[in-house]
């Protein structure tokens, strides 16, 4: 027997924020795979980030986590997503280095003071008076634990599927984890299956870019992590872009008997958001085409990824689809597209720290929950990791609230509301989105991290002279005042703004004008750039900031009414028969979680509300 504080499965994006958090705040961990060589893979597109997965990419960067540092050292191209709208909806988008990226994780994972790595497949949780006390590998070796983190990704009770081919697999050449699976079901949990897909991937030699449009890196400096001097990429790797036509089309209606989508091998919901091709031509047959993205998989690799076309037809259908798009007319395909259907826990089983209700110490992260996306997952592993190691040495839960993050909205939607579908993180699922931007992460969050001890002096330092100069030019802006006569009016005419008067205005009230630019009001420049960012939104979005902050508050305060664990729902006969399922259901923590559940009338709410004043 070997004995850990924490033990955590898989190494996947949740798997190795969980590992690394756990043995950073100083408790002994193991993370156990089926094989260390794919630690940090990227089964699906090699990108990092996009509308709602890069804040969250930036809010573990701010906690102290990884994701944003390993994508900076491995990424080959980044891009500023949403130009055309205000600056607090831009978000950043990087293609990765495949390889590298795993390479710099397996890196960090083995110079982490107080982390092992152990190759092997677990196949049973030991569970004793309602508290995970082992894990027993396939090899034979039982290992005790005080906590365990299941991050096991689509590998429970997984299949690929590929046109009428079905087999057992994690993921394509890996196997699955059925013994797992199994234990997990014999602990009475309510379980469910949810799929997923990939797309073929091509040979960039055989690809003519010639007649493909171009998206270029960026020729500004960027970068997710804040502790790391963002930089300007070489355009070496850039990402082409073509679409499907009427003859893509064409093939895929003709054929969608021969897909797992449409011939009734696939029985779970995949994501909405992020479809199979054949399911966008059958539920849009309006649409001519849709665009594909030829993303690059690699400084040292010839593959390149085929962002959009989803799909499991059968080989030879995959071939004339791939071939009928321009530019693609000669490309060889390396590696087919499949789907995966795989087990997943319903998440309302599940507190915010991600604990498991019933059952102390155990915890999960990652797509185990029913959640979809790198980040979504490395957002749970970071918090999952830390909540077990407080377990362990008897420290407080660590709960993001959804008025403090990006992942605080994420766990709180799983907790509480559950998955139909595998669940990606949008910025519309967020109220505060606005306040929750990606560019001030640092701001609201590495306090936190700090606290915690996973964010070390020098970053923390770092973030605190950044908010520093925000505040004081903030202030300078506020209180430089200026009349009809000020030079700056010549500037104010030029934007097609209307000029001061003698009554005169604020630098700060001036900036608040849709047309007025900050470097228009200050002539002494030694600011950084990403302080005058942040000053010009809190300026350009005050009036919607301050309304978001009065409406976190009001949550605040719901969330401060407690409701004991122990509630007994069924004995409330105030409360409707629907109600008190629901509530039994998702055993919420707080009124404001209890007010989020979906069913709960606000009748109920308020008896609710009454009892817990009692």
């Amino acid at each position: 027997m070997k004995h850990y504080g924490v033990v955590v499965i898989g190494a996947g994006h949740a798997g190795c924020e969980a590992a690394y958090a756990s043995a950073r705040l100083g408790v002994k961990t193991a993370l156990v795979t089926v094989n260390l060589s794919e630690i940090g893979k990227m089964p699906c597109n090699p990108a990092i980030g996009g509308p709602g997965k890069s804040q969250i990419v930036r809010e573990i960067d701010a906690l102290g986590g990884m994701m944003g540092r390993i994508t900076d050292q491995s990424m080959l191209n980044i891009r500023l997503l949403n130009t055309s709208k205000g600056r607090a909806m831009q978000v950043r988008r990087a293609q990765a280095d495949r390889d590298a990226y795993k390479l710099h994780w397996k890196k960090t994972l083995e110079h982490t003071d107080g982390l092992d790595l152990i190759e092997g497949m677990v196949e049973e949780l030991r569970i004793s008076d309602h508290c995970v006390s082992a894990v027993r590998l396939r090899e034979g070796l039982e290992i005790v634990a005080r906590a365990v983190i299941i991050a096991a990704g689509t590998f429970l009770n997984g299949e690929v599927l590929i046109g009428n081919l079905v087999y057992p697999a994690g993921r394509t050449g890996e196997p699955p984890s059925i013994g797992l699976a199994n234990s997990l079901r014999k602990l009475g949990l309510r379980m469910s299956r949810l799929k997923t897909g990939t797309t073929p991937r091509v040979n960039k030699r055989s690809i003519d870019t010639s007649v493909l449009e171009r998206q270029h890196t960026s020729d500004v400096p960027l970068g997710f992590s804040f502790w790391r001097e963002q930089r300007v990429l070489a355009d070496d790797f850039p990402v082409y872009v073509s679409c499907t036509n009427e003859e893509t089309h064409a093939v895929i209606r003709n054929n969608l008997s021969l897909t797992p989508n449409f011939n009734g091998l696939i029985t779970s919901e995949g994501p909405r958001h992020c479809p199979s091709l054949e399911a966008k031509i059958v539920k849009f047959p309006q649409r001519a085409s849709h665009k594909v993205f030829l993303e690059p998989e690699g400084r040292d690799s010839a593959e390149v990824y085929l962002q959009g076309i989803y799909t499991a037809f059968p080989p030879d259908i995959q071939d004339r689809i791939v071939h009928s798009i321009v530019g693609l007319e000669h490309a060889q395909i390396e590696r087919y597209g499949y789907d995966i259907q795989y087990d997943y826990i319903d998440p309302t089983q599940l507190s915010p720290t991600l604990e498991l209700d019933g059952i102390r110490g155990l915890y999960l992260a990652g797509q185990v929950n029913g959640t979809t996306g790198y980040e979504e997952a490395a957002g749970q592993g970071l918090v999952a990791g830390v909540n077990a190691a407080r377990s362990v040495v008897g420290g407080p839960p660590f709960v993001i609230s959804r008025t403090e993050a990006f992942i605080g909205v994420m766990i709180d939607d799983l907790v509480t509301k559950g998955v139909t579908e595998p669940y990606r993180m949008l910025p519309s699922r967020a109220e505060y989105r606005i306040t929750l931007r990606e560019g001030n992460a640092d701001l609201r969050l590495s306090g936190i991290g700090h606290e915690i001890g996973l964010l070390d002096d020098r970053c923390y330092e770092q973030a605190m002279v950044r908010k520093s100069e925000i505040e004081k030019l903030l202030l300078h802006l506020k209180n430089e005042r200026i009349g009809s006569n000020h030079p700056l009016n010549e500037a104010l005419a030029r934007r097609r703004t209307p000029v001061l008067t003698d009554n005169g205005a604020s630098l700060y009230e001036l900036l608040r004008r849709p047309p007025v630019r900050l470097l228009d009001l200050i002539s002494d420049n030694d600011y950084p750039e990403d302080v005058l960012t942040e000053v010009e939104i809190e300026a350009k979005y005050s009036g919607y900031l301050e309304q978001q902050e009065r409406e976190i508050e009001r949550l605040r305060r719901m969330e401060r009414l407690l409701i004991p664990e122990d509630m007994d729902y069924a004995a409330l006969e105030s409360i409707s028969i629907e109600g008190r399922d629901l509530l039994s259901r998702v055993r919420p923590s707080t009124f404001g979680q209890a007010s989020r559940i979906p069913g709960v009338a606000r009748a109920d709410l308020s008896m609710l509300a009454i009892i817990l004043r009692q």
